[in-house]
């Protein structure tokens, strides 16, 4: 084999007497191949290796749906109106439960502290089977937790609250606040009322079935068991609370500001009257529950708050 000047430059001649054997070339040909096979495993290997430590792709979601273009698939309830257009459940309630009233299923509940969590958690679950105790307890333990890491909802609870109050004291007959009392010779509804320091209109209620006004001597009927009222009106805020035996109740909406000066005021009469006289104003089905529920003797704290 050698190398020699020809028509293109320096060529190649083969034809030459140093030439190697045929042998000889064929074993560089399988070393050749054997490298290229060893080259192509690991390079396919290594490909293998990078496809499996990567992730595999995200899936593509479908974009949300824009709140003006809702669903028509999904069912939909809608949130029941209350004064001043506040709405009494907490974030993300969507539904109703059999029995037409408002379910407080929190929203942004994996963002609240453990504690906090497990109590909106108990709540969902006494809502949806109806157990308006565990309720009324569980709002109350949120309430009062320490550091209100509830602040943003506690108005909403607050008047969830006050409409489980409402129906545990004339659906339920709450032991706490009720009792049963027999009539005696010459009781009137209006006697068992007053010497229970309760009101004829919630004699009534608590007992729709009764003819109160034609009370027969050993007769039984259930009583407000010597309610403490106070209500608790906010200036500032233009709300009222309505305490019972020390604790929340209920909460109401003011119609107007409040025209009366800061203080306690204690009713010797007529409720309405003592609103009135300390310019304290409230729709015309707030005022009437108020009537039905506050005895003579009930006391209205006016607060700057």
């Amino acid at each position: 084999m050698s190398f020699a000047t020809g028509r293109f430059g320096i060529e190649y001649n083969p034809e030459t007497g140093d030439e190697r054997s045929p042998a000889t070339g064929r074993i560089i040909a399988l070393v050749v191949a054997a490298a290229a096979v060893s080259l192509a495993v690991t390079v396919a290997r290594r490909v293998r290796a990078r496809a499996q430590e990567e992730p595999p792709p995200a899936p593509v979601q479908a974009p949300a749906r824009p709140a003006s273009d809702p669903d028509p698939k999904a069912t939909r309830v809608p949130a029941p109106e209350t004064p001043g257009g506040s709405d009494p459940r907490p974030p993300g309630v969507a539904t109703l439960n059999p029995r037409g009233e408002t379910v407080p299923t929190p929203g942004g509940i994996d963002r609240r502290p453990p504690r906090v969590r497990n109590l909106l958690l108990k709540l969902e679950k006494a809502e949806a089977a109806q157990d308006v105790a565990m309720c009324v307890s569980t709002i109350e333990q949120l309430r009062a937790l320490p550091g209100e890491p509830v602040a943003d909802i506690d108005d909403r609870l607050a008047r969830r609250l006050g409409e489980l109050n409402v129906r545990w004291l004339f659906e339920l007959k709450n032991a706490q606040w009720v009792k049963e009392v027999a009539v005696k010779s010459g009781d009137s509804a209006t006697r068992i009322a007053r010497e229970n320091a309760s009101t004829l209109a919630s004699l009534r209620r608590l007992n729709p079935e009764t003819d109160v006004e034609r009370l027969r001597a050993g007769a039984k009927v259930l009583v407000m068991n010597q309610p403490r009222f106070n209500l608790v009106v906010h200036k500032r805020t233009r709300t009222a609370d309505l305490q019972l035996n020390g604790k929340f109740f209920r909460r109401y909406d003011l119609r107007d500001a409040v025209g009366g000066e800061p203080g306690a005021h204690v009713s010797s009469g007529n409720l309405r009257q003592l609103l009135a006289d300390n310019g304290v104003w409230f729709n015309r089905d707030d005022r009437s529950e108020l009537e039905l529920l506050m005895p003579k003797g009930s006391s209205l704290t006016i607060s700057e708050l």
